[in-house]
């Protein structure tokens, strides 16, 4: 270790990086542009429909597993194993809003307990053109 003699002083390095570079890249103002909003959320719409298109198919495929004919039931347990189980976090976002398209278009209907979905008529004729 280097000694220092009595009324020397160290003099700071000038090969320091500026304040700005030590504490990583300048940050972003905390407002945006009315078109950087905009494009965000039409971004975030267009994945969440792919999610939305995802979870219905998941339905489409255990009816057409089970032979898709009006009135076929899908338990709470089924709903659990081959839906809940098989998604992930942004699936899971959009699967209520999944689930009411389909009641919508006629596809299901949800049963009298709130978990258990019944096939109807409409949605066994789509599933087998």
């Amino acid at each position: 270790m280097r000694s220092l003699k009595q009324g020397k002083s160290i003099k700071p390095s000038n090969n320091k990086p500026k304040t700005q570079a030590r504490r990583g890249a300048p940050k972003k103002k905390a407002g945006l542009s009315a078109q950087e909003i905009k494009r965000r959320k039409s971004k975030k719409s267009a994945l969440e429909s792919v999610y939305k298109e995802e979870v219905k198919e998941m339905f489409t495929k255990w009816f057409k597993k089970q032979g898709a004919t009006a009135g076929l039931v899908m338990t709470k347990t089924d709903v659990l194993k081959n839906i809940i189980k098989n998604i992930d976090k942004k699936q899971d976002d959009v699967l209520e809003k999944a689930m009411r398209e389909l009641e919508k278009s006629g596809f299901m209907k949800t049963l009298e307990d709130g978990f258990s979905l019944e096939l109807t008529t409409k949605g066994a004729e789509s599933l087998h053109a």
